[in-house]
């Protein structure tokens, strides 16, 4: 059985997150990588030594002119019939694409696949990831997005699988390719942080959310926020965990003024240590946290921004 990934894409660049849908593509059967956009050429430099890719689909186009997800989605659904399985990591690119894939085939895609159980049987989320469906297909090909925290990243070889190229379509394009025009910050991004700080709308105002950035700076991590945080306007959407925001998976987790809505904890249950400080005893982070801190957090997070800079001055 053959399996199609889709390349995620990171404003243009080749993305690691890749390596994780391919992973979870050779847990379906054989896979062809589907590589498109700026810098496609990379994108198949980076693909194509993947374990488990045999071969890889270069989408070809003007230098000013890459396709947009709309043509991109016409390109997957007319190789749709050689595939049995569609597969995009499930993030703000793979869910445009697939959603679009699907209208254009009839069929519904499978959103935020967290595991893979045989060819025909897939499991995902659901009630805000407090219970797990068993999903069983009966009409193919079948359009997935996976989760990437749960995936591990494919190995590189130095088998290097062969390069295919496909001609963008004419009568197709329905826009202009002007560029990416990403925010500026010299943060990791929240999908691939090993630390992640995040706050919630407890901090009130956005002057008291630099609390939190001045201690992500400090530890060297990305900055994450809650969805009560985004619609209080104390940051941008960009930067909102849960069920409705990114699913992170670092290796630590520390959560300032969050209570734990299990929105939010399920864009977190991935991370390998939580920390809660919370001076609420009862909030529901504290249950599920690997270490529980009682306390105010503008205190706490103040000792331990000195504790920091003590240990990097030595």
């Amino acid at each position: 059985m053959k399996v199609l990934v889709i390349a995620s894409d990171r404003l243009g660049s080749p993305s690691p997150l890749t390596a994780r849908a391919v992973t979870a593509g050779t847990q379906l059967g054989r896979v062809d990588l589907l590589v498109a956009g700026t810098r496609s050429q990379e994108k198949a430099e980076a693909g194509c030594c993947l374990h488990g890719v045999e071969a890889v689909l270069q989408v070809t186009h003007g230098p000013h002119f890459p396709p947009s997800t709309e043509n991109l989605a016409r390109i997957i659904a007319g190789l749709a019939q050689d595939y049995r399985w569609i597969v995009a990591v499930h993030d703000t690119f793979g869910a445009d694409v697939m959603g679009r894939v699907g209208g254009l085939l009839e069929t519904s895609p499978i959103t935020q696949v967290n595991g893979i159980l045989d060819s025909g049987t897939v499991t995902r989320p659901v009630q805000a990831g407090q219970a797990v469906a068993r999903v069983v297909m009966k009409k193919f090909p079948a359009l997935l997005t996976v989760r990437p925290t749960v995936f591990a990243p494919a190995a590189k070889t130095e088998n290097l699988a062969p390069v295919r190229y496909l001609a963008l379509p004419e009568g197709v394009l329905s826009g202009e390719h002007h560029g990416f025009y990403p925010s500026l910050s010299q943060r990791p991004d929240l999908n691939q942080a090993a630390i992640i700080v995040a706050g919630g709308q407890g901090l009130e105002s956005a002057r008291s959310f630099e609390t939190v950035a001045v201690l992500a700076d400090l530890l060297g991590g990305a900055v994450g926020a809650t969805r009560g945080a985004v619609d209080a306007g104390l940051v941008p959407p960009d930067l909102q965990i849960g069920q409705t925001g990114r699913v992170v998976a670092p290796d630590l987790y520390i959560g300032l003024g969050i209570s734990g809505a299990i929105q939010h904890l399920a864009g977190i249950k991935d991370s390998g240590m939580i920390v809660a400080i919370n001076h609420d005893p009862g909030a529901p982070l504290h249950a599920v946290a690997d270490f529980s801190l009682v306390a105010d957090l503008f205190t706490a997070a103040s000792r331990l921004g000195e504790i920091m800079m003590a240990r990097k001055n030595k």
